[in-house]
Order: structure tokens, then sequence, then C-alpha cells
């Protein structure tokens, strides 16, 4: 998959991993971020490792999504008492990772995981499954605002793709909050297609 920005306007940010730095997607389902977020290990060297923690994952998902399959780890880990210790164990061994948070994990141990990250340069996507995560602990924190379906309208016709908008904020936005677009055509091609405002509101505009 490459995410990519389809506009030259400097207010465009690019989607990548970088080595030791966590993303936080954040977000209610159906927004897509789970395929944004397994996307971004496409091209990540070496082994990819993702915590299950809903159970659903499958290997058509990584490969729906351009990710080789024969390179995944899949763990299944809803329990959050064991979760850190389990997602550390795949911070140090892994090129990278992508992993759902169940409720429960408490703050001083996500923090350790960043440390343990920074430390190890693996790069690391967080998906809570429900609510937020603790300021301060991402470097790029992309929150979904709205979503919208094309293709579908009165209840009828075929599904061309969605596109939503998120809140992006963080050092990787060089600390200027914005909100951007993404369009997903149901493809292995997730792009970013524009940014919309410099300061970031509590909903998409």
């Amino acid at each position: 998959m490459t995410i990519s920005a389809v506009s030259e306007a400097p207010l465009v940010p690019r989607l990548e991993l970088e080595a030791g730095k966590l993303v936080g997607l954040i977000g209610a389902p159906g927004f897509g971020l789970t395929r944004l977020g397994l996307g971004l290990l496409r091209d990540q060297p070496g082994w990819v490792a993702c915590i299950d923690v809903r159970g659903w994952l499958s290997p058509a998902a990584f490969w729906e999504m351009g990710v080789s399959t024969d390179r995944v780890v899949v763990v299944r880990c809803p329990d959050s008492h064991r979760w850190p210790q389990v997602t550390a164990a795949l911070v140090e061994g892994m090129g990278a990772v992508y992993a759902e948070v169940p409720s429960g994990v408490a703050a001083p141990m996500l923090r350790r995981l960043g440390a343990l990250a920074r430390a190890r340069a693996t790069p690391v996507v967080l998906r809570p499954v429900d609510g937020d995560l603790p300021a301060g602990i991402t470097h790029l924190r992309l929150e979904a605002q709205e979503v919208a379906w094309e293709g579908a309208e009165r209840g009828r016709g075929r599904l061309r793709g969605r596109r939503f908008t998120m809140a992006a904020s963080g050092k990787g936005m060089g600390g200027i909050d914005q909100i951007i677009e993404v369009k997903d055509d149901g493809a292995d091609t997730v792009r970013v297609v524009s940014g919309l405002a410099v300061a970031m509101p509590r909903r998409a505009v």
C-alpha cells in the first residue's frame, strides 16, 4: 500500500511510519482506520506483527492491503493485563507492530511501550478499541471525524469507496494541527487527498 498526498499543497501531510515512533488511530469502527493502520505496514522491512484484540482479523485483511501474509504474525490478546507484556515482546522482535489496545491498559504501560519502541527503533501503530490514548504518547495522532460513502444513494447502488476526515496532530505534524481528508477506494491504496484546515476544530469542516 502507498499512502500518498495527491495535492502538492504544503498543508497535506505524508502518512508513513518512522523508526521508533508511535502513531495513534482514534475513532469508532467504520471509518477505515484498521485498513489505514494495516496498510502502513506494507513497506516495512522484515516481519510485521498485529495484535488482534477483537478476534476478527484474518490474513485476507492484510492481503487486501498489499501486505505479504508470509511475513505477518497475528497474535490474539484481548486480556488487558497480558497485553503490555505481549506487545513489548513483539516490539523487541518485529520490524513494525500494529496493535489494537484493549480497554484497561494503564497510561504508564503505554509510556513504557513508547520508550521501548524508541530504544528498538520499531515503528508502532496503536488502535484503541474503545476511547482514546493518553496525551503525549504518540508522535502522530489521527482522530476520525466524519465518514462519507460514495456510490450508494437512497439505499441503492454500488459502493465505490469512502472518504473520511481526520484530525491530525502531534510532533509528526510539525506542531501544526490539521484536518485532513483521506480517500479509500477499496483497493490497496489509501490516499490523503487534501488538507482542509490549519487550525483543528472539534469536528470536520
